[in-house]
């Protein structure tokens, strides 16, 4: 169909054309995948801060539990008027 100079030309065009749509959907697809991490590295340190906070919260509430005065000892304070 083309021949000499005319096809030689053509197949660099050609060339040079899929080449920069390969590079192009290369960077696109790299860009993906960065977004891709981005956004799964802050969904885990989410979740840990999440968990964190929440076992934080369960060791107070033991500790709480744990420490808290008598309600019997402290009626009895109160009705004899000791102070806290």
């Amino acid at each position: 169909m083309f021949s000499g100079l005319a096809g030689a030309a053509l197949l660099t065009i050609l060339e040079a054309l899929f080449n920069a749509a390969g590079v192009g959907l290369n960077d696109w697809l790299a860009r993906k995948r960065a977004e891709n991490n981005l956004h799964d590295l802050g969904v885990a340190e989410t979740t840990s801060t999440i968990n964190k906070e929440s076992a934080d919260a369960e060791r107070r509430a033991s500790e709480i539990a744990v420490n808290r005065p008598d309600v019997g000892a402290v009626v009895a304070d109160m009705e004899r008027g000791d102070a806290f």
